[in-house]
């Protein structure tokens, strides 16, 4: 039998385990009990998930897919989480306005 001891890195908001650090770091970045990803838009009345149809390029042509994205009726604007800022994987809505979760709100309190 061959028994080997190698380190691990545990993620220190959720306890997930990985065996290299460099994966560790990354998903501590978003991890979702991260204090540091919590915004007030989650706990917020006004954020609604809205359905948009979303147009790409493709090789053959233009292709388009339904999304459900985040959307604040009170800001006019669509809010992506901080999750999807980290991995910088956000939707171009051309005209739309697509904005970062913000870390304070004034709309909350109302």
């Amino acid at each position: 039998m061959k028994t080997e001891t190698r380190e691990i890195y545990k993620c220190e908001y959720c306890n997930k385990l990985y065996q290299i650090k460099g994966a560790a770091l990354k998903h501590e970045k978003t991890c979702i009990k991260n204090p540091e990803n919590d915004r007030p838009c989650f706990h917020c009345y006004h954020l609604t998930k809205k359905k948009v149809e979303y147009y790409y390029e493709t090789y053959h042509g233009e292709d388009s897919r339904d999304l459900k994205l985040f959307y604040c009726p009170e800001k006019d604007s669509y809010l992506y989480p901080p999750q999807v800022e980290a991995k910088k994987n956000w939707f171009d809505l051309g005209d739309e306005l697509n904005d970062p979760m913000p870390k304070e709100c004034e709309l909350k309190s109302k």
